[in-house]
């Protein structure tokens, strides 16, 4: 026997699981000694079994029992009910152990871990009831005939929502859920007494789903989630129409009685896959730009919830990248401008439709838009129209500043929240009712000024003393189309002034294809590149910029290029946009400092002449390429504002409208870094 397990000692609550261990131990062979607590576990249990019997409060009579019999490894199992401090009535070692925890573990987790660094301290080796009985662990899918539909399914994921978010604030592990609707959650009363509350909470309609998930940095030899047969008998008499588990964190006592019966009282009962347990957040980002802010909010994201977090919606290349599958190609509503969006009307309001449709069935936690309040706003309204109850954020203020202060009342009536990234925007919104939250801007987290210039020349065949300068005609189709052609004219004239010239474009997806075949004609092919590495590289080995208008102009200011900006819309959305627009310039940084540190030259003042020579002006002209760099370097400092981590001020808001659970402080997920400087 000295070389076998030695002998193992069950901490008894109440219910069916201490028999189970007692018989899986016997089935082995392995010495067994059962520690019953009193009041709570059932006294057959203890029947045949070398065993004593303690009440909760006597810890050190506990330890002296445990180690008289010879115990080296222990594993709680069953339920147990909390009892209050004044009814405790706690042995000299219990007492000590409350005095010194104090307040520190309120929580029933918290409470658990506490007891459990006593055992270890006593040399006790403490196991899991699932290592022990491993087969009692939930798989994925069905118990039974019955499955979810797509209204259970929308309540299963409200539901695991929910219950991670109570797990993460040590309340409890589950959740009631009917049509949307959160019935009831787990608190002190256990599975039980929440169930017997929702007998009288049922809503007209199908009934509601009851959702068991483990909390949050549970230790999983401690109290994972249990559902038995009495389960589904309480379930069903509360109304319920199902059970979904987590699978491979819950236990699952006598999988095939609970399978036959919630066969035969007409519930389903479903083990959840560790993908789907996650809560889901949707995102919705119209074009390139906000493509490049999703991706970095889903890096947030995932970084403060330890990964447990799923993601749908629509977006780009870079939001591919961190694992979205886009509902539709992204291009299909990257227009701007009245002219240009038009013709695509039919289309627009087609994927409105399908995002609307989308929501609906996934039924996120959260719905994040980003940007492009043209198409967001719509899909806002949509959801709206719906009466859905999903909360919705705006990431990216509208610069109700620039055009119509009085918008902001109208898009207050859209959103949940509002993340602005700059600080004097969220006082045009809050006085209508719309939480707003200044984040930062996003610029100081991209990699422009971080690039690799030498090696990008090396790799492309520029030599070192060649003069490079980057063409930005921008991220939609309509942009690109109307600027290559100046920007072309305004390159040959460049290069009969600089024969060494050498042009980069970097592009995104959306127009990749469109600036190919718009370029192949040019007198010198230029150096297409994708990419956001590649454009920081690009950026880094650049002497100076042509760009279009956008948040190009405060990349290229970070990564200390000198550049121009020329834009030109079409006629009718110019005339329309000089009617409402009522500030003074289109650059930001220009109108940070309130005069024109950056040269743009707009529709009819964008002519190849204009943008060659101020371009040149930057080349060759020390001192004026030197005031450029220090007084943009200036309005970008005021701009950016003071974080460190614009993604993840706006995924903490988002966590925390969508009812989110995050990770455990201790894992170090979300210690930003000091904020930035220029």
């Amino acid at each position: 026997m000295g070389d076998g397990p030695g002998k193992i000692g069950i901490i008894a609550g109440g219910g069916d699981l201490p028999r189970l261990l007692l018989s899986a131990c016997r089935a082995e062979g392995r010495p067994v000694f059962l520690l019953a607590l009193e009041g709570t576990a059932d006294p057959e249990t203890a029947e045949g079994v070398d065993h004593a019997w303690v009440r909760l409060g006597a810890l050190g009579e506990a330890f002296r029992l445990l180690k008289a019999a010879g115990v080296t490894e222990v594993v709680f199992a069953g339920g147990i009910k909390r009892p209050s401090l004044a009814s405790l009535k706690p042995d000299a070692r219990g007492a000590a152990f409350l005095a010194r925890i104090g307040g520190k573990a309120l929580g029933d987790d918290g409470l658990l871990r506490a007891v459990a660094g006593e055992f270890t301290r006593e040399g006790l080796t403490l196991k899991g009831a699932h290592e022990i009985l491993s087969g009692l662990l939930a798989r994925p899918g069905a118990y039974g005939a019955l499955t979810p539909d797509a209204v259970a399914a929308s309540d299963i994921a409200r539901g695991v929502s929910v219950a991670k978010g109570i797990g993460a604030l040590d309340v409890g592990q589950g959740a009631v859920v009917q049509q949307g609707l959160v019935l009831a959650v787990e608190a002190v009363e256990g599975t039980d007494g929440m169930l017997a509350r929702c007998k009288d909470l049922k809503r007209e309609g199908p009934g509601g789903v009851l959702v068991k998930v483990c909390k949050p940095g549970q230790d999983r030899r401690l109290d994972l989630p249990t559902v038995g047969v009495d389960t589904v008998d309480a379930a069903a008499a509360a109304g319920l129409r199902g059970i979904a588990v987590e699978a491979g964190a819950a236990l699952v006592l006598d999988a095939a009685g609970v399978g036959a019966r919630a066969d035969e009282l007409g519930l389903f009962v479903v083990g959840l896959a560790a993908e789907t347990v996650a809560p889901l957040v949707y995102l919705v980002a119209g074009e390139p730009s906000g493509d490049l802010l999703g991706a970095r909010l889903m890096k947030a994201l995932k970084d403060r919830t330890g990964g447990n977090i799923r993601f749908a919606g629509v977006g780009g290349e870079s939001m591919a990248e961190e694992g979205l599958v886009s509902l539709f190609p992204q291009s299909d509503i990257a227009v701007m401008g009245l002219a240009e969006v038009v013709p695509k009307i039919p289309t627009v309001l087609r994927r409105v439709r399908a995002v609307a449709d989308d929501v609906t069935a996934k039924r996120p936690a959260v719905v994040v838009t980003i940007d492009s309040l043209g198409f967001n706003g719509r899909i806002a309204k949509a959801l709206i129209a719906r009466k859905s109850r999903i909360p919705r954020v705006h990431y990216v203020a509208p610069m109700v500043w620039a055009w119509k202060p009085g918008r902001a009342k109208t898009i207050a009536k859209l959103f949940d929240h509002l993340l602005c990234l700059l600080a004097f925007e969220p006082p045009y919104f809050t006085p209508h009712g719309l939480a707003a939250t200044h984040v930062g801007h996003p610029v100081i987290e991209g990699g422009a000024g971080k690039g690799d210039g030498a090696d990008f020349r090396a790799r492309h065949g520029i030599a070192a003393t060649d003069t490079v300068v980057c063409v930005l005609p921008g991220s939609r189709r309509n942009e690109v189309t109307r600027m290559l052609p100046v920007l072309e004219k305004a390159v040959d004239r460049l290069r009969a002034r600089h024969p060494d010239l050498q042009v980069v474009i970097p592009t995104v997806a959306t127009v990749a294809e469109t600036v190919a075949q718009a370029t192949r004609a040019w007198t010198r092919p230029p150096h297409i590149v994708r990419g956001e590495a590649e454009r920081w590289n690009a950026f880094a080995a650049a002497d100076a910029a042509m760009a279009t208008s956008g948040t190009v102009s405060l990349e290229l200011a970070r990564a200390k290029v000198p550049f121009v900006i020329g834009y030109r819309g079409s006629p009718v959305s110019v005339w329309l946009a000089r009617k409402m627009i009522s500030i003074k310039y289109a650059t930001l940084l220009n109108h940070v400092a309130d005069r024109m540190i950056v040269p743009e030259f707009l529709q009819e003042a964008c002519t190849p002449e204009a943008l060659a020579d101020a371009t040149d002006r930057l080349l060759c002209d020390a001192a004026a390429r030197a005031e450029f760099l220090s007084e943009t370097g200036a309005a970008l400092t005021e701009l950016v504002g003071p974080f460190a981590s614009p993604s993840g001020e706006a995924a903490e808001v988002v966590l925390k409208v969508g009812q989110i659970a995050v990770a455990p402080a201790e894992s170090g997920h979300h210690m930003d870094a000091e904020p930035p400087t220029f």
